[in-house]
């Protein structure tokens, strides 16, 4: 959806030839000034999911179900922001090019908002009924889910990309274009399918947050009739549930955030205004335009919230820092100033900050 946003903004407009050479070249402007800002996004974004890629995948945060979506959906959102800035690179030239980059990114956008979907699901699952989640909320189980749901995308969009699309050859660039007759259906299914649909199911985190609520006010009132040991089991759990429900909550809220504007603009595009007033016209551009930048932000960011709003993720991503600069130190002093024997003293060696992980059956980041 995101690369038909702005691409034909400048074919809407009245055929007034004054008229649409000044939108033609306000058009041209704005997106050379946003291609910067696009590719900055692109290479922070990707830079940042490759941070959560590494930290994610640490010893003491692998082997749970969250780490698995969220592994996946770092590698979603990587290919989403590499699509986004090859499609900067003015693909229309190439026909396939163009196709497959059309193609790629409605593919990868469907998997990247679905793996949230499904990760708030289990987080509901995990959260209200703690049976239920040791026997679904698994990593196995959600590599399954993720693998199953990587499947139902390529046939969906398999099947349905030849019927909507069409190359159009007439043109000075050979592009793909929505048939015509499929164009408003396009325009409404593909938000709904992309962005509504996860809107809806993502309001099951106010159920999680009900059920922690109520989890806590029942472990306040049985406190005193339970055990020491129990208390503190029962308190490092819902701890655990209550951090990562907050670190999910914030990306969701992100979600809502950089993705409603693009939805409401893609489906308003279907009908342009008919009136030639030049400032309105070169406003509704710039929103149409800084939207999509907007929407790249939701695949660029999570490393962000994961930092901010996870204490463990936190944590994983200074150890992760901590041992890295190790080794550049080690590999600077031996490689660069040629001191074979360098060592790196006990003292400089920073002990972890994350516990060791229990030795029971984990299901939360």
């Amino acid at each position: 959806m995101a690369t038909s946003i702005g691409n034909n903004t400048s074919l809407l407009y009245p055929p007034d030839y004054m008229v649409r050479r000044e939108i033609n070249q306000y058009v041209a402007k704005i997106n050379f000034i946003l291609a910067f800002a696009q590719s900055f996004v692109s290479i922070g974004g990707l830079f940042g999911n490759v941070l959560v890629l590494i930290v994610i995948n640490r010893k003491s945060l692998r082997n749970t179900s969250s780490a698995v979506y969220i592994t996946y959906m770092a590698i979603f959102d990587s290919a989403i922001l590499v699509l986004h800035a090859a499609n900067l690179g003015r693909p229309r030239r190439n026909l396939f090019i163009h196709c497959s980059l059309t193609y790629l990114t409605d593919l990868f956008t469907f998997c990247a908002n679905w793996v949230l979907v499904i990760i708030t699901l289990e987080r509901c699952v995990a959260v209200a009924s703690p049976f239920l989640a040791k026997r679904f909320c698994t990593a196995h189980s959600a590599r399954y889910s993720v693998y199953i749901l990587v499947s139902v995308a390529l046939l969906f969009f398999s099947t349905t990309f030849p019927i909507v699309y069409h190359t159009n050859e007439n043109s000075h660039h050979k592009k793909c274009v929505i048939r015509p007759q499929y164009s408003l259906i396009q325009r409404v299914y593909q938000p709904i399918v992309l962005y509504g649909i996860p809107d809806l199911l993502l309001l099951s985190n106010l159920f999680t947050v009900y059920c922690l609520f109520q989890r806590r006010k029942q472990q306040k009132r049985l406190s005193g009739d339970e055990s020491s040991e129990l208390r503190v089991t029962d308190v490092h759990s819902n701890r655990k549930q209550r951090q990562l429900t907050i670190m999910l909550v914030t990306v969701n809220f992100a979600f809502y955030l950089f993705t409603t504007p693009a939805s409401i603009v893609y489906i308003a595009e279907f009908s342009p205004p008919k009136h030639r007033e030049i400032n309105k016209l070169k406003l509704s551009i710039l929103f149409s335009q800084t939207s999509v930048l907007i929407l790249q932000l939701h695949n660029a960011t999570n490393f962000i919230f994961y930092c901010f709003t996870g204490q463990r993720f936190r944590q994983a991503t200074i150890e992760t820092f901590n041992e890295y600069s190790i080794q550049l130190k080690i590999f600077y002093h031996r490689y660069v100033l040629c001191n074979k024997y360098y060592r790196i003293s006990s003292s400089q060696i920073q002990k972890p900050f994350l516990t060791p992980p229990s030795h029971s059956k984990q299901t939360s980041v």
